[in-house]
């Protein structure tokens, strides 16, 4: 049974940060009809210029509700004739997210994906907003809303020069045998996508060289 007191520290655990290894970025294209490109903040393929906001993915907040109530459950707020979750007109899931004995309302979207994939994303989007409601990465939900009320009201301009375009590969210097295989043996270490994210972002702010880090984009794509 919850005491008061677990539920106090259980609930106050939520509010904790999450540890720089667990948030990813998400970019946002200053324009709609930016021109894609290679990234070298983030090294994904996107309009650019970008702004990356910060947040944590499903697997990362459903470390941290396990580790705060183990009997952590959700529930759609409403089921449909079939006997599963009934998304409304948008495509939106409304769910109820219970921890701790505290229930709270949250709401997800696939974000135009579709098919199973779709489900999926909606499920996790729903259980971020209602960890929210909780305090759960409170303060990388609220730079994201600060974001998007500024788009909205037309204020969020682009950098007054573009990036300069990347180097390509064949301009940098070489890289030596040793740091190549330095660098791959931690590539053949990673086990999924934040892995590859993490690596990524240590081998930025190491100074790595564009081939390593270009090895390490590759190696995740080949594993997705």
């Amino acid at each position: 049974m919850t005491t008061k007191t677990d539920k106090a520290t259980g609930l106050a655990r939520l509010r904790e940060p999450f540890a720089p290894n667990q948030i990813n970025k998400l970019p946002k294209p200053y324009r709609a009809d930016s021109q894609k490109g290679q990234c070298r903040e983030c090294g994904g393929f996107h309009g650019l210029p970008a702004v990356h906001l910060d947040y944590v993915g499903h697997a990362a907040l459903t470390d941290r509700l396990l580790e705060v109530d183990p009997e952590w459950f959700w529930e759609p707020l409403a089921i449909g004739p079939d006997g599963l979750p009934q998304f409304d007109k948008d495509g939106g899931l409304w769910i109820r997210l219970t921890i701790c004995g505290v229930t709270r309302l949250g709401y997800g979207d696939s974000q135009g994906k579709r098919g199973a994939n779709a489900v999926k994303e909606a499920i996790g989007d729903a259980l971020r907003n209602a960890g929210m409601r909780f305090g759960a990465a409170l303060d990388l939900w609220h730079k994201g809303d600060l974001h998007d009320a500024a788009e909205e009201q037309g204020k969020v301009d682009a950098p007054a020069e573009e990036p300069a375009p990347a180097r390509t590969l064949n301009r940098a210097p070489a890289v030596s045998e040793e740091v190549r295989k330095q660098w791959q043996d931690q590539i053949d270490e990673c086990q999924d996508s934040d892995d590859y994210r993490a690596l990524w972002q240590t081998a930025k702010a190491d100074g790595a060289p564009e081939q390593i880090l270009a090895m390490i984009v590759a190696a995740g794509k080949a594993a997705a």
